[in-house]
């Protein structure tokens, strides 16, 4: 006899927002909402302003392409700088022969 357990389609599906990997795309809001009012509004240049929405149009496409390629590279990229050299492929070779 076979146990069933229930499983949740949200622990098993990554968290996205807008198509776009959790942390990457709050840190992509907030590194444009602080372009856009520190250097556009507070300084009265609407040019940083506009470059800010821009900036953010196209981080939310290039993040929402990476996303549907892998939904965590974010944390393989982390994970693969962390043991980059560490980690070295070495052949296997077969000793006395």
């Amino acid at each position: 006899m076979r146990r069933r357990v229930a499983m949740y389609r949200a622990l098993t599906e990554p968290q996205l927002v807008g198509g776009c990997e959790r942390a990457s795309f709050f840190a992509l809001l907030g590194v444009c909402v602080l372009v856009g009012f520190l250097g556009g509004l507070a300084a009265g240049r609407w040019t940083m302003v506009v470059l800010s929405v821009a900036l953010f149009w196209f981080g939310k496409i290039a993040l929402g392409h990476a996303a549907k390629r892998d939904p965590h590279l974010r944390e393989v990229v982390i994970r693969s700088n962390r043991y980059g050299v560490r980690l070295q492929a070495v052949p296997y070779a077969k000793e006395g022969r």
